[in-house]
């Protein structure tokens, strides 16, 4: 049995399909891990979450912004805008089924995987978790968000992408899940710039990777796993921390990465 976790998949059905091969993906006893942003960009989203949907027994998903698009837009009757590619999901004869099955996902996962040398605790988020919240607690607001998500879904929806930055709290509902689904860069304080989205390079000056600070959460965990962040190109310099979004839907690459040793498996983008 081998754990897998694969970045941004955002409709790229052929890229993925091509991964599962390489990686000889056996749902009767692998698991795959999907860091969010299922959907969206990419050719085709409805193949994408047919087949996750039809392997949903051997997969672990966390939501991601293009994810909580697309939602909005399904349950608030919103018009996709000129760069979403996710119509044929809204109007699949299972539209209903497919976005009820994204809203009972998960914000923030952990779980603990055998190694050859030991079990070791492994999380994944779609983009990112505050710096001083723990583990537990970020699992606890992660099960909160969902199950508020589920309960009334066009009024969290709204209040969600209402996107009032400049009052932010990383304990509420909105302020959270904005965080989880959304971050790259905070300022000193550790609040998110949600308006950045270049490299760690050109980052601007008080700023810093969400990552780059001791966080709380690897207190608990082994490894952490996010995807989100394209311009990264997989890199942290983190050795515990890994990016997994290297930007298939803009003609880069798919990566897989088998959590139990590490190894990646790349695929090249069939996008241009």
């Amino acid at each position: 049995m081998s754990n897998y976790a694969v970045g941004d998949i955002q409709g790229c059905f052929e890229e993925f399909k091509e991964g599962l091969k390489l990686i000889n993906f056996d749902k009767s006893k692998d698991f795959l891990w999907i860091a969010g942003d299922l959907i969206n960009r990419g050719p085709d989203s409805l193949k994408v979450l047919n087949y996750i949907i039809s392997i949903k027994d051997s997969v672990h998903i966390v939501l991601g912004n293009h994810d909580l698009h697309y939602l909005n837009c399904f349950y608030n009757n919103i018009e996709p805008n000129d760069h979403d590619t996710f119509e044929s999901l809204i109007h699949a004869k299972k539209a209903e089924e497919m976005a009820n099955y994204l809203l009972s996902q998960h914000f923030v996962f952990s779980k603990k995987i055998q190694t050859k040398k030991k079990v070791k605790n492994v999380g994944m988020v779609h983009a990112g978790i505050p710096r001083d919240m723990s583990l537990k607690k970020a699992e606890t607001i992660s099960k909160l968000n969902s199950l508020k998500l589920k309960n009334d879904p066009k009024k969290s929806l709204k209040a969600i992408f209402k996107n009032n930055d400049k009052i932010f709290n990383q304990n509420s509902f909105c302020g959270s899940i904005n965080f989880f689904t959304r971050v790259r860069v905070v300022n000193k304080k550790g609040l998110p710039d949600f308006s950045y989205k270049g490299g760690i390079k050109n980052i601007t000056s008080g700023l810093t990777p969400w990552f780059s600070k001791k966080n709380k959460v690897m207190n608990s965990l082994d490894y952490l796993v996010f995807g989100h962040w394209a311009a990264l190109e997989g890199k942290t310099n983190i050795p515990n921390i890994k990016a997994l979004d290297t930007g298939c839907c803009w003609g880069k690459e798919l990566t897989f990465l088998r959590l139990e040793d590490k190894k990646e498996f790349i695929i090249k983008s069939k996008q241009k």
